[in-house]
């Protein structure tokens, strides 16, 4: 009976209906994550090039002096002059006396070849008169000596006599030949020719004390303002030296210095700017050299659109970096030494392997992606490819 008691529960709960089983739990599809997208386009990748910059007078000038002096008077630097003005004054006195000098020596000088030149015509009469009475001499001994030849020959002269004849025929030659000389040296006016020299350098010496006389005044050789000023009232002043530093201050130009390769891919159409003390305004390119320096660089001439200082500027342009496909550099993704990129199509992320042309700043080109594409940005963290995704507006 026992037995049977303790048997008797087993029994009921072998007999008891059993529960139903719960149904298996269906797999769930994953979630499609939200993204944004941008539109692959093609354009042109630029970055700021900054350089330092000269902001200079156009025309800028040390002007020297002409002459030797003592400095009697100058211009205060600062001052406005026109072309033309004097800036700097010596003393004019040296410079009128030896201008009275010259005019006094060349006076001299042509009294001299007037004189020559009177006596040139009163000696020719006479010389040409002399070189007449000679050449009838001289055939008057020549006709003897011809008859005393003949009278040797019949036995009517002596030998002694003849050669008394030849020597007669002798002098009268020499006497001709020397008035002739005396004509053709008159007739050639050495001493005549050697005068008008004398004129002529006397003539030098007069524009040359003209000349130092105007060069007495140092004047601005264009108009500007007198920057500064390299002597002062009772100094001397000499040949050559400086005398004041003149400049234009109504237009200034900047002067870049870039490498070659810079400064060939700049033209007329490229914007440039120039700041100097938080001041920024717009320049032009005005003209570059073909060569570099002696420091290997270009120098670059730009023209502000505004009002600066002379001194120091920051010049600032667009330099083109590269043209393709440009994104957003976060587009890109780098995964094993490769630049990837997510495009979005028929509802999921799929990886493309692009190559990275260049990347400046927040932009980027690439290659190996079609125009129009729709790419992930930013890319979530996670990502994977083939993930559904949903493009948010």
């Amino acid at each position: 009976m026992r037995r049977l008691l303790l048997l008797l529960p087993l029994l009921l709960f072998a007999c008891a209906p059993k529960k139903a089983e719960a149904p298996a739990q269906e797999a769930q599809a994953p979630l499609a994550l939200q993204v944004r997208v941008v539109e692959a386009k093609r354009g042109v990748l630029e970055r700021e090039v900054r350089a330092s910059a000269s902001l200079q007078a156009e025309r800028d000038s040390l002007v020297a002096a002409g002459a030797a002096g003592r400095v009697l008077k100058t211009l205060p630097a600062g001052t406005p002059v026109r072309a033309g003005e004097g800036v700097v004054y010596l003393d004019p006195a040296p410079f009128q006396e030896a201008l009275e000098a010259a005019r006094l020596n060349l006076r001299q000088a042509e009294a001299n070849l007037e004189r020559a030149r009177n006596q040139l015509l009163g000696n020719r009469a006479a010389l040409q008169a002399q070189l007449e009475a000679a050449k009838v001499q001289l055939e008057a001994a020549k006709r003897r000596y011809e008859e005393g030849q003949a009278l040797l020959q019949a036995g009517a002269l002596a030998p002694l006599d003849l050669k008394a004849l030849e020597a007669q025929l002798r002098q009268a030659q020499s006497a001709y030949e020397n008035a002739r000389e005396a004509l053709s040296r008159l007739e050639r006016a050495e001493d005549l020719r050697l005068l008008e020299l004398q004129v002529e350098g006397a003539r030098l010496q007069v524009r040359q004390a003209e000349r130092n006389l105007k060069e007495s005044v140092v004047r601005a050789p264009f108009a500007g303002e007198v920057v500064e000023v390299f002597v002062k009232e009772g100094e001397f002043l000499g040949t050559g030296s400086r005398a004041f530093r003149l400049a234009t201050t109504d237009r200034l130009l900047a002067k870049v210095y870039l490498p070659p390769e810079k400064a060939s891919a700049l033209g007329p159409e490229t914007p440039f700017t120039l700041r100097q003390n938080g001041q920024e305004v717009a320049a032009r390119l005005l003209r570059k050299s073909e060569l570099p320096g002696q420091n290997r660089l270009v120098e670059v001439v730009l023209e502000p659109q505004g009002a600066l200082l002379p001194g120091p500027a920051e010049a600032r342009y667009r330099e083109r970096v590269a043209e393709g496909v440009r994104l957003p550099a976060g587009a890109v993704r780098i995964q094993e030494s490769e630049a990837v990129v997510y495009r979005v199509e028929d509802g999921r992320a799929w990886e493309v392997r692009v190559r990275l042309v260049a990347q400046e700043g927040t932009q980027a080109v690439v290659e190996g992606l079609p125009e129009g594409a729709q790419v992930i940005y930013p890319v979530p963290e996670g990502l994977k490819d083939g993930d559904p995704v949903e493009v948010l507006p």
